[in-house]
């Protein structure tokens, strides 16, 4: 393959990972206008399950050749669940300071991913601690369900922060070694800037005091 094809390749691989970005942000956003009509009482059943099928995914190897099904499900699941979040959030902060916070993250978002672009020559070795940390978020956010303490999530807040970035700095230097599936990678980075929106908005809703 010439270089110039090789170019082309990239190229097309790069268009088809954003495409998939957004194409999960609109399946998130779907999720989120039927969110509104999710009955309260069915918040924490799903929250649980969604967790849950998150675990098996990630530790059942045959998961995978449902991925696309299974980064849908995900993607309305959380929708559903995102809307009463965004909802409180936006009453108790006001629009400015929830939109800010939104831009807050969307900045670091891109501030790691330039980082892991363009200033890291290999990520690859932090994968499988960056992998650790969160299978130990998930088991501590199914914790959180029954404990209900402020200062755990809080605790889970921060770390869920951190990850994500560092997820985002991970999967952009994937992205530049040309180690990714476009379908895989654009639904990575949707839920790396999901997670970073979601846990931000959290901490400044905790801290607007």
């Amino acid at each position: 393959m010439t270089q110039h094809s090789q170019t082309m390749s990239r190229s097309h691989a790069y268009a088809k990972v954003w495409l998939y970005f957004m194409y999960f942000w609109i399946i998130f956003g779907i999720g989120t206008y039927f969110g509104q009509y999710l009955p309260l009482e069915w918040r924490r059943p799903l929250s649980i399950g969604l967790t849950v099928l998150i675990l098996i995914s990630l530790f059942i190897n045959r998961s995978r050749r449902f991925g696309f099904i299974i980064s849908n499900i995900y993607a309305i699941a959380i929708g559903l669940l995102a809307y009463a979040s965004f909802a409180t959030y936006m009453q108790n902060l006001g629009p400015e300071i929830f939109y800010k916070n939104v831009a807050l993250a969307v900045g670091a978002f891109i501030a790691f991913g330039v980082i892991g672009y363009f200033f890291i020559q290999d990520a690859s070795s932090i994968g499988k601690y960056l992998f650790v940390v969160l299978i130990a978020l998930i088991v501590a956010s199914l914790i959180g369900f029954f404990i209900q303490n402020p200062i755990f999530y809080t605790i889970i807040n921060v770390v869920a922060v951190g990850l994500f970035l560092l997820y985002t700095l991970y999967d952009f230097n994937r992205l530049k070694r040309g180690q990714f599936e476009p379908s895989e990678m654009g639904f990575n980075l949707f839920v790396n800037l999901l997670n970073i929106i979601i846990n931000i908005l959290s901490l400044a809703n905790r801290f607007r005091d």
